[in-house]
């Protein structure tokens, strides 16, 4: 049996914070007229029908959240001026970068998780888009600071943050949550030589 903390995503509001979650993950930010939109391309239908599940819930879900994409799933919130303050915190000039104090949440680490979090044969891996730019090392430092020290990878499996041990994992497990539909496979999980 798994007891989940009283911080992690289960036991917090879903909140537009969490999507910094899926920067890390590779998502972008684009703006217009009507707000700003934020999108992902995810491997598998559960997790872009994990996202868009998440993005309704967070009030920023739209009609057409999840389209293909050469790569698998595109998934997108809707353009809302709701988001244009959060896009604006990722901006650097013309560029996407880290916001001054930058913080992840357990929320965003789920959202994280669920676009591109997935178990290899030492432990966890969340990928993230560059091997060894601000945002990889942002992440990094996230995880450190949530519990859960990870190791980076830049070629072989990566690019992204590996996390071993069993008493690493159980934090994670903690802080994530039940897997989402479909998920299972890809979810942390403690097996019985890792307990």
């Amino acid at each position: 049996m798994t007891q989940f903390s009283l911080f992690g995503a289960e036991a917090t509001s879903p909140t537009s914070a969490d999507l910094d979650g899926l920067l890390l993950a590779g998502g972008h930010w684009v703006r217009s007229a009507a707000g700003a939109r934020l999108s992902i391309v995810v491997a598998d239908r559960w997790r872009a029908d994990a996202l868009a599940a998440a993005f309704a819930e967070r009030g920023v879900g739209g009609p057409d959240a999840v389209v293909a994409a050469e790569a698998g799933y595109g998934v997108r919130t809707a353009f809302t001026p709701a988001l244009s303050d959060a896009a604006s915190r990722w901006r650097r000039g013309a560029n996407e970068g880290l916001p001054a104090g930058f913080q992840l949440g357990a929320g965003g680490l789920r959202l994280w998780a669920i676009a591109v979090g997935r178990r290899d044969d030492v432990g966890y891996l969340l990928a993230t888009a560059e091997p060894d730019d601000p945002i990889h090392r942002a992440a990094g430092a996230q995880l450190a600071r949530l519990g859960v020290a990870a190791v980076s990878l830049a070629q072989r499996g990566g690019p992204g943050w590996r996390i071993t041990s069993a008493r690493r994992l159980r934090r994670v497990v903690e802080l994530l949550g039940p897997a989402p539909a479909g998920g299972e496979e890809d979810w942390p999980q403690l097996t019985p030589a890792r307990l």
